[in-house]
């Protein structure tokens, strides 16, 4: 299934859960640089959209990745006001080629897994106030800094390629100079923490969109190719 005929059905489901009034609107578009040893390797593209407002709320995340000659194609619906995630579709190509779709029903996420190695199941548990982050997708990072907007300083996040939940914490790390595309403009810091699996910096602008995000045991560097 290419990314055009998955985009239609995340937008079929999008305006299926909220009223025909509501207006789509934009939260963020745009593409990152990725850099791994200060090496250059890849992009990042995007797009965050929008229907309806609070517990009608529906968002559609869209995204692109390549990388070294791998490609990542991650797609995400969230609802409500906390953007609780009701699907998710990861298509990895290359190397390691593999699919995982995902849906979410009450407190359990249902994984479907295909690979060449053929195709499993799993299910798992998920709690109140979880978010979607996927490591390899910069503007997944969008979703912890609404979270840590709302008042959060820990949240569950799932982990689509490990179909698995884990907890981080969000803190803020005050303000610092960002340069993107050759200008240099004030971001928010904010370190999250996921234990064992290491920590990740996320520069934000004034309405969360992401900016930049380093994950120092990986060498890793997404830059924002402009300002939002």
């Amino acid at each position: 299934m290419k990314l055009g005929r998955l985009g239609l059905l995340f937008a079929v489901a999008t305006l299926a859960g909220v009223p025909l009034a509501a207006q789509t609107v934009k939260l963020d578009d745009g593409a990152f640089r990725i850099l791994v040893d200060g090496r250059e390797v890849g992009t990042e593209t995007f797009t965050i959209r929008q229907n309806g407002t609070g517990a009608d709320r529906v968002v559609i995340a869209q995204g692109r990745v390549l990388l070294d000659g791998n490609e990542i194609v991650a797609n995400v619906q969230m609802s409500g006001a906390g953007l609780r995630p009701v699907a998710y579709d990861v298509e990895l190509k290359g190397g390691d080629a593999r699919r995982i779709n995902g849906s979410v029903t009450g407190s359990r996420a249902s994984a479907r897994m295909m690979s060449s190695a053929g195709e499993s199941m799993k299910e798992y548990l998920v709690t109140d106030g979880a978010v979607l982050l996927d490591d390899g997708v910069a503007h997944h990072y969008y979703f912890i800094a609404q979270r840590f907007a709302a008042g959060a300083s820990r949240t569950p996040i799932l982990v689509p390629r490990e179909s698995r939940q884990i907890q981080v914490s969000i803190a803020a790390a005050g303000e610092e100079s960002v340069s993107t595309a050759g200008t240099s403009v004030r971001a928010r810091k904010l370190i999250v923490d996921a234990g064992a699996a290491g920590v990740r910096n996320v520069w934000i602008d004034a309405n969360g969109r992401v900016l930049r995000v380093e994950i120092p045991s990986r060498n890793y560097v997404a830059i924002r190719t402009a300002l939002p």
